[in-house]
């Protein structure tokens, strides 16, 4: 990121980016260093993560009855009140994030269950077992009025699917459906022109079926004009931002989504930052986090969002956690065996 530039595009360069980037990789790498350090255990962990699930599903309550009361919203960020049924952020940065970061949290909550019981649960075992959880989650999921939240609950969804569990997957969808018309909740109707639009691949069809939704879409769409392995740009980039330069998404600049780094930063450096993320975040027989993770950065998830490094310190922290109680597990095997 900064020797392609800085030799083949200096006119381009800007240390602030670079500082930035440069501060969510040193954050990262001590959040790792302290991370090996502690003693952080399977429950703690598990336990950590159900009550930020609580909090989300208790500050979207607070938003909602803020809204309704006419009351000053708290912690709005971002939000939507002007189309039927609020868009509120809850915990996160805007409800398109919120949905995201719930949507991992209740996936590592569901490894973290799956690893104590030594097996994969159910749809049914897991909710009996975990009832405040799944509602608190779904209440998020729902209420905050997100489409890509409901996509990445599909996809979440689609773990649980076999012939045993599928009258239970499909009696969720259809009251997920019935709870979501009855409120007023515009995500399902938008999700429900979404999907076909992106079949279509065009943009004003994507535009048209939800706007929201195409920002994160269509700058990737784009960008795919303008990738190339046939020039020296194509290997080493146009320089820092050139995407936004010639990017635009109704008049407005965007970047160039999953294929941003390509076309700034050349196809090499595209590379390592997949192969960097794709390594940290894919869990062996669970095929589940090879789809978040690529369904986030196609989602218009970039090097310099808070969100990617949320994930990436999500995965970084439960692998280390089943590996280290597999390190225990395996010394007090062999303590006993002598």
């Amino acid at each position: 990121m900064i020797v392609f530039p800085f030799a083949f595009h200096s006119q381009t360069m800007r240390w602030s980016t670079v500082l930035y980037t440069g501060m969510f990789i040193c954050f990262f790498l001590s959040y790792v260093r302290i991370l090996y350090l502690s003693d952080i255990n399977i429950e703690t962990f598990k336990k950590l993560l159900r009550w930020i699930i609580y909090a989300y599903a208790v500050v979207l309550i607070i938003q909602i009855a803020c809204f309704y009361t006419g009351l000053p919203i708290f912690n709005k960020i971002n939000i939507d009140i002007t189309h039927g049924f609020p868009r509120l952020n809850s915990c996160g940065p805007e409800p398109a994030w919120t949905a995201r970061m719930i949507v991992l949290i209740i996936f590592f909550y569901i490894c973290l269950c799956d690893y104590i019981k030594g097996y994969k649960l159910s749809i049914k075992e897991l909710f009996v077992e975990n009832k405040k959880v799944c509602v608190s989650f779904l209440f998020v999921l729902i209420m905050c009025g997100s489409t890509t939240g409901l996509v990445l609950g599909g996809v979440l969804l689609a773990r649980f699917v076999n012939l045993k569990s599928l009258f239970y997957v499909l009696f969720i969808i259809l009251a997920l459906l019935i709870i979501g018309e009855q409120a007023g909740i515009s995500s399902f109707s938008r999700l429900a022109k979404f999907i076909p639009a992106i079949l279509t691949l065009d943009q004003d069809t994507i535009m048209q079926a939800d706007g929201s939704g195409a920002s994160r879409i269509i700058p990737t769409l784009n960008a795919v004009k303008y990738i190339s392995l046939g020039s020296f740009d194509g290997w080493v980039g146009h320089g820092v931002d050139f995407d936004q330069s010639i990017l635009k998404l109704g008049g407005i600049t965007t970047n160039g989504g999953a294929l941003s780094l390509w076309i700034n930063h050349g196809v090499i450096v595209q590379f390592l930052f997949w192969y960097f993320v794709f390594s940290i975040c894919t869990i062996k027989g669970e095929w589940i986090s090879a789809a978040l993770c690529f369904l986030f950065i196609t989602g218009g998830i970039t090097l310099n969002l808070q969100v990617l490094w949320f994930m990436l310190v999500l995965f970084i922290t439960f692998k280390y956690i089943v590996r280290n109680n597999e390190s225990i597990y395996n010394n007090l095997n062999n303590i006993n065996n002598e």
